[in-house]
């Protein structure tokens, strides 16, 4: 293994040598792969040579021409579709050009430039009119480039008019962005973000009064701004020339034609390379030269020149750049004199921190990297109140994030996950040791700690086969990173084993070179790699596969660990692993999300008394509160869905609330209104009509001495569980149709309830027989009890509606999730066969407790009367509930295909249509795994008989 480390850490020390080496004292350098959108623009400069025009870089457009593809598009991306069309719009856009004037270009007809125009525009067309993700896309000024190169596009050709699905949202971003925008400020000394994309500009500005933007050529380092600047101020730059020369000539084209996207990168280079060798497994003393020392000096330089901030390059300033100095500058014990009060004042906003002035939405990462530098500080306890606006902006930010982790600098979901748990263990650490004492509440750690646990095993899941992550060297080099980091945690002490399996097998596949071609994830106006940095992620990760525990494995943690998790852990998992759902899943992989749900077991047992007080009603303990968690975590974890956090615990909270109000129906509400169910029918309309809200203080004293009267303590509960669901803050901003919805099926449920006291009431007359067979009720069919009011008892559809609501809040923007009269139909199909599923193995479970405390249960219907036995009943209600599923997931398919077919007809774009669908069939699982449950045991708690308050339950 010696040789192999020495080998890394000469790898290491080399990179940091050519790094330098390659550093213009005028031009920096970049390593940044070449992108077609640049290129292209550069390709459309023309200048006139001793009186004739000609083409002044006509090796960038042979450089288009020679990567068109055979469909006509260029540069279309896997994760992206934006990607392609920006690049094939700016090429189209220079094959235009160059066909009206070839200029001295002579070798390409112009024949086949129209051939390539014409597959060109096909392409193009194809390209918009699927373009799906412009909502989700955080390519730097999409909003204003796209428009932009269409409106270039049809002025070259009246002809072409690009109509697609997502236009009129294109333009809506358009407008609102360009709402902000006053032409004026390009004008001024202090230069914007807008000075990156002066080609989307053209007509709307006067060139010639932004030429003092200009610094060592560039327009903020954007080839493609400078090209248009260059294109159409009236006097030619020679600055900006050699610039662009140099670019062409000397960059990552290496002479070739293609431009990168940016250049100079160096700032971003030289701290993402040492930062990550530094983080990731080298220290200092093993990689120390001039060079590392000169990168820093060349850092410093950079912070003083830009007043205690720097950007990806001289005067492009950001607080990703500023963020990562900092941190480089700390691991080289090079930052004395330097501080984060500079970036403090000029990025710090409300809530979190912004990347640079002006921009759409926050970024994930760009917060992470403020996180690590603040952390890495000895002066740490200076910045506390930016510390902790930070650790809430990413744990809010992680909580409401549905699906994998998003960030608008980078489309891979393994980078800022890698950024997250880094600095979170790194918290976790510092508050540890004596650090931010009483600065974070106990419910934040707790947040921070599921962030942690979900960023880590997601990562492990999302491994491949060939032991890489979707088979692309920098994604895999983040991922063991990742779970490098993990190995500290005391929370992963029983997964050491996988962890270990993991980064070796990603650790082999980045040794193999088994790849096609390298992953080029990073984002500016399209999406690129920096080949130095990749090189330094891949070396950090290779050196951590060799010692995948290392010296500070489980040694972070010990707040976290729950003194109860090993305890009931085994019990639970016999039960779990013995339904059908997960009798298959991998042992670890279903203890590992136990695990996750025991971390959400504190957070849920905080809510368990703000709506009843249960502990004063004469029940049994709620260990139903043991596996709530994991219902919802383990479903999400084996289909992969990975829903919002804050939907599961919001799931969590109210699957709770249906056990405690079962309980306090049977317990508290059935005795105060045993002969007068009227007026409770009455009471619950009355609550749920006016939607009153009530806080009354719940003490710890019995109920019956601190409300006088049984039916006052029903009707305050009533109202603030009716107040918890309809309230609730994202319901609210749920649509009209889906609120509706919820408050119809909740109306249903409390309304079941009354009906199931009356029926009770029935069936505990004398003479009821051991084997339950006396309830009568005027020869209602057991059919149509079990799809009404049966199913309406139990919680399953209004948790349904609850669901929908929340679809709708988070991220359906709003909207009615189900629009349409066949997908509405479709959907409330599903929920009834949900719900009668659910009574079914509810009852299947329950009949032996039924019994005992008078409950009316199934096998009670006169159906069932010739029925020989208890165990020949229970085998029927399995068997009409197994058809019930058959039919659940039948009519899932049929709303899956409804909602394709109405997204179409609706001429609407976006993956929510996809995603509401994926997120139903996981509340499905979720329901069909309850239902699992209930065949193997009773999860409900027993209402004692005497009514004796049990007191502390915990």
């Amino acid at each position: 293994m010696s040789n192999k480390v020495e080998t890394l850490t000469e790898g290491a020390r080399s990179l940091i040598q050519r790094a330098f080496k390659i550093h213009h004292p005028v031009y920096g350098f970049s390593t940044t792969s070449t992108q077609i959108y640049d290129t292209a623009w550069v390709a459309m400069i023309s200048k006139a040579v001793d009186g004739e025009k000609q083409w002044l870089f006509p090796e960038s457009f042979q450089y288009l021409l020679k990567w068109q593809a055979d469909d006509g598009s260029w540069g279309r991306h896997p994760k992206t579709k934006t990607v392609g069309i920006l690049d094939t719009a700016a090429a189209l856009l220079a094959l235009f050009r160059h066909l009206k004037e070839p200029l001295q270009l002579h070798d390409e007809s112009p024949e086949d430039i129209r051939l390539r125009i014409a597959r060109a525009v096909q392409s193009l067309r194809i390209q918009l009119a699927a373009w799906d993700d412009i909502l989700t896309t955080n390519h730097i000024g999409v909003e204003i480039i796209a428009p932009a190169l269409l409106i270039y596009l049809e002025s070259e050709d009246s002809n072409l008019v690009f109509e697609f699905q997502g236009k009129q949202m294109l333009m809506d971003m358009n407008k609102a962005k360009l709402a902000r925008f006053d032409p004026e400020s390009l004008y001024r000394t202090r230069p914007s973000s807008t000075v990156h994309s002066l080609e989307a500009f053209i007509s709307k500005v006067d060139f010639d009064k932004i030429g003092h933007h200009l610094f060592r050529g560039s327009m903020l380092a954007s080839p493609s701004s400078t090209a248009a600047y260059l294109m159409h101020a009236s006097v030619w730059d020679d600055e900006a020339e050699a610039y662009l020369d140099h670019v062409v000539n000397l960059g990552s084209g290496n002479g070739h034609g293609g431009i990168p996207g940016t250049h100079s990168t160096a700032y971003f280079e030289f701290n993402w390379i040492i930062a990550t060798l530094l983080r990731g497994a080298f220290r200092r003393a093993d990689i120390e030269c001039s060079e590392l020392f000169g990168i820093g000096k060349i850092i410093l330089e950079g912070f003083e020149a830009d007043q205690g901030v720097i950007g990806f390059a001289p005067r492009a300033v950001d607080v990703d750049d500023t963020a990562k100095g900092l941190l480089t500058l700390s691991l080289l014990d090079m930052d004395e004199g330097v501080s984060p009060a500079p970036m403090v004042a000029i990025f710090e906003a409300e809530n979190h921190f912004r990347t640079f002035g002006a921009e759409r939405d926050p970024s994930f990462t760009s917060n992470c990297h403020v996180l690590l530098a603040l952390l890495q500080r000895a002066d740490r306890d200076q910045f506390l109140p930016q510390i902790k606006k930070v650790v809430s902006f990413l744990c809010q930010s992680w909580w409401d994030c549905d699906g994998l982790i998003k960030d608008k600098w980078h489309l891979s979901h393994l980078y800022p996950t890698m950024l997250l748990v880094q600095g979170f263990i790194d918290l976790i650490w510092h508050t540890e040791h004596g650090a931010f004492s009483d600065v974070f509440h106990p419910e934040l750690l707790s947040r921070v700690s599921i962030c942690i646990f979900q960023a880590c095993l997601r990562t492990i899941l999302g491994q491949n086969l060939d032991g890489s992550w979707n088979g692309q060297p920098e994604e895999t080099s983040y991922a063991i990173l990742t779970l490098g980091e993990a190995a500290r945690l005391l929370l992963f002490k029983d997964l050491q084993s996988v962890l270990t399996s993991a980064i070796r097998r990603g650790s082999t596949f980045l040794q193999s070179n088994h790849w096609t071609s390298p992953d080029q994830n990073w984002t500016s106006k399209t999406a690129y790699r920096a080949t130095f940095v990749a090189e330094a992620y891949w070396l950090a990760a290779v050196k951590v596969g060799l010692d995948p525990i290392g010296e500070t494995a489980l040694s972070v943690g010990h707040s976290l660990e729950s003194p109860q998790l090993s305890k009931r852990m085994n019990g639970y998992l016999n039960t779990v692993s013995q339904t059908k759902l997960f009798s298959s899943m991998p042992f670890w992989e279903l203890r590992a999300s136990f695990v996750e749900s025991m971390l959400f077991a504190p957070l849920l047992r905080a809510e368990r008394l703000k709506v009843y007080d249960r502990d004063h009603m004469g029940i049994s303990r709620d260990s139903y509160l043991d596996i709530i968690p994991f219902t919802w975590i383990g479903c999400n974890n084996r289909s992969r869905t990975y829903v919002a956090t804050s939907l599961l615990f919001d799931m969590m909270i109210l699957s709770m609330l249906g056990y405690q109000t079962d309980e306090f129906i049977e317990a508290i509400a059935a005795p105060a209104f045993a002969h007068d169910t009227v007026q409770l029918h009455e009471l619950i309309d009355d609550i749920i009509d006016r939607n009153v809200v009530t806080h009354i203080h719940f003490t710890h004293s019995p109920i019956r001495n601190d409300i006088s009267k049984d039916r006052d303590i029903v009707k305050v509960s009533l109202q603030r569980f009716v107040n918890h669901v309809l309230e609730h803050k994202q319901i609210r901003k749920a649509s009209p149709e889906d609120q509706a919805t919820l408050r119809h099926e909740l109306r249903a449920f409390l309304h079941a309830h009354t009906t199931q006291i009356e029926s009770n009431a029935g069936i505990m007359r004398p003479g009821r027989s051991s084997d339950g067979l006396s309830w009568h009720d005027s020869g209602r069919p057991f059919f149509d009890w079990v799809r009404t009011t049966a199913a309406d008892h139990v919680a399953c559809a209004y948790s349904f509606a609850f669901n929908h609501c929340l679809l709708s809040a988070l991220i359906g923007d709003g909207k009615n999730v189900f629009p349409t009269v066949k997908e509405n139909y479709l959907v409330r199909a599903v929920a009834r066969h949900m719900a009668t599923m659910c009574r079914l193995c509810n009852d299947f479970g329950s009949v032996d407790r039924d019994l005992l405390e008078g409950n009316l249960n199934s096998v009670d219907f006169p159906e069932f009367v010739n029925v020989p036995s208890v165990l020949e009943k229970k085998r029927i209600l399995a068997e009409l509930a197994e058809y019930e599923r058959r039919c659940l997931f039948h009519t899932l398919q049929e709303l899956e295909l409804a909602a394709t077919q109405s997204a179409k007809q609706a001429n609407s774009i976006g993956q929510f249509n996809k995603r509401k669908v994926k997120v139903v069939r996981y509340f499905a699982d979720v329901t069909d795994f309850y239902d699992q449950l209930y065949l193997v045991r009773d999860l409900s708690s027993t209402v004692r008989q005497d009514q004796t308050p049990e007191g502390d339950m915990e």
